[in-house]
């Protein structure tokens, strides 16, 4: 066997704590960040001053405290810290999936915040090719697990969730309180996790309920199917309590991995539901069209 190139061998097998120790090492660069700012009671004349400043830094100096996602954590260090994250880089030799997937979650929140800085009087700042090489590594990483990150503009975070263009669109289509609930379905955390799975999936049946009757006008089947799931596996209704008069004996002695089962399939047929609806609203838009051009050739209008 041939010896591989240096960018055959950079393209192979990844060794994913030494990649997060990478970002680690560019969150900390002292280059990361360019600066420009003026004296204080400097003339018109004055010259700024530039410094450089690592990104954790910068973020800790001018936004963390402010930042809503922080929960009670004063900087990057101790949110690092608290997650367990710290450690991990340092000594670690076996890390999960999870500990890299919460290490590349706080990296891309740590990027962002980056950009939510504000200067007044006249100082600016400038993300270096530190910080791009930083974003670049935390999307190649995330690229290779097949996950990705969506942004919540009023929660003000980054969550890292499996890719699912399904859902994407789905959530394109609604206010953004429901697309987290549907965006975070997938997030990596909540695998294994039904009490919040059902939580979501009872978001996603009250908002879908008001237009049922549209629904079964498209797809009867897929309609009844969804709605038989939501009333039926212990997401609306307690099916799973002896005595309770929605109980269903079937449902109260599947496994949690049935269940979950069940609610990941239910998930998808209620996203593909919501995209059914959507394209309706969107062939009433054209037959519309339709008739108001076709109005217009013939001099009607």
């Amino acid at each position: 066997m041939g010896r591989k190139s240096i960018f055959e061998q950079l393209s192979g097998k990844k060794n994913f704590l030494s990649e997060m120790r990478r970002i680690d090492k560019l969150l900390k660069d002292k280059s990361g960040i360019d600066i420009k700012v003026f004296p204080q009671n400097a003339s018109f004349y004055q010259e700024p001053q530039f410094m450089n400043s690592g990104i954790e830094n910068f973020v800790d100096t001018y936004i963390f405290k402010d930042w809503k996602g922080r929960g009670t954590c004063i900087d990057c260090n101790d949110m690092l810290e608290t997650l367990g994250l710290k450690e991990i880089l340092k000594d670690s030799e076996y890390i999960t999936e999870n500990d890299i997937l919460s290490y590349l979650e706080y990296a891309a929140n740590i990027l962002r915040l980056v950009n939510n800085v504000k200067f007044r009087n006249g100082a600016s700042y400038n993300m270096t090719d530190v910080y791009r090489a930083a974003f670049d590594n935390v999307n190649s990483c995330l690229d290779w697990l097949n996950f990705e990150t969506k942004t919540f503009s009023q929660k003000d975070i980054v969550l890292v969730v499996e890719k699912n263009a399904v859902a994407t669109s789905v959530a394109e289509l609604v206010d953004e309180e429901l697309a987290y609930s549907i965006i975070s379905y997938n997030h990596f955390l909540l695998k294994g996790n039904i009490d919040e799975k059902r939580k979501i999936l009872f978001k996603l049946a009250n908002e879908i309920e008001p237009r049922r009757s549209e629904l079964e006008k498209i797809n009867y089947k897929l309609a009844d199917n969804i709605f038989y799931m939501f009333n039926n596996l212990n997401i609306r209704h307690n099916n799973c309590k002896k005595g309770d008069k929605h109980y269903k004996e079937y449902v109260a002695k599947m496994s949690e991995s049935e269940l979950e089962e069940w609610y990941d399939k239910l998930y998808q047929e209620t996203l593909l539901a919501n995209l059914l609806l959507d394209d309706e609203n969107e062939k009433i838009k054209i037959k519309k069209l339709r008739e108001n051009i076709e109005k217009k050739h013939s001099g009607q209008i």
